[in-house]
């Protein structure tokens, strides 16, 4: 288990800054002043109670990798509906590919420590491919999952 400490020096190691969905980020490569780019690939983490909420993209895949810290519940519903979770750790699985128009949210589920990944997208990332769940939509399409959406849905 990581304590506050530990944390904090990975935040600054590599310069992460807070997320809009929650957690750190830094970008590593993506879009720029120079056009549209084949990928981007950012560090994401989460800390104890940080969650990535319930979004999805269109259009491109992202595929999630682990690099450090507590076990990582990755949930992604896909387009059939079906729920799977994914557990990123080095006793669980290193890489999880998401396919678009999926479903998926992430949290550490002991809310304790962080969780260092990367997250690579292609094409490249924009808000134009991105959508966030809205609670009230994702549980009625999909009311066996409530009790997720509920805990992982920031609308």
């Amino acid at each position: 288990m990581a304590n506050n400490t530990e944390y904090q020096r990975i935040i600054e190691k590599f310069q992460l800054e807070p997320h809009p969905e929650g957690g750190y980020y830094r970008q590593l490569f993506g879009n720029d002043d120079t056009g549209k780019k084949d990928i981007s690939t950012i560090y994401y983490m989460l800390t104890g109670n940080d969650m990535s909420a319930f979004h999805r993209l269109h259009g491109v895949t992202e595929i999630w990798y682990y690099h450090a810290g507590e076990l990582l519940n990755l949930y992604v519903i896909d387009t059939e509906g079906n729920l799977v979770v994914h557990n990123l750790s080095p006793d669980g699985e290193m890489q999880v590919v998401i396919h678009p128009e999926q479903w998926f949210a992430a949290e550490i589920p002991s809310k304790e420590g962080f969780c260092l990944v990367g997250c690579a997208v292609a094409p490249a990332f924009t808000f134009e491919n991105f959508e966030l769940g809205c609670k009230e939509t994702l549980l009625q399409q999909f009311p066996k999952y409530a009790e997720l959406i509920g805990r992982l849905c920031s609308e």
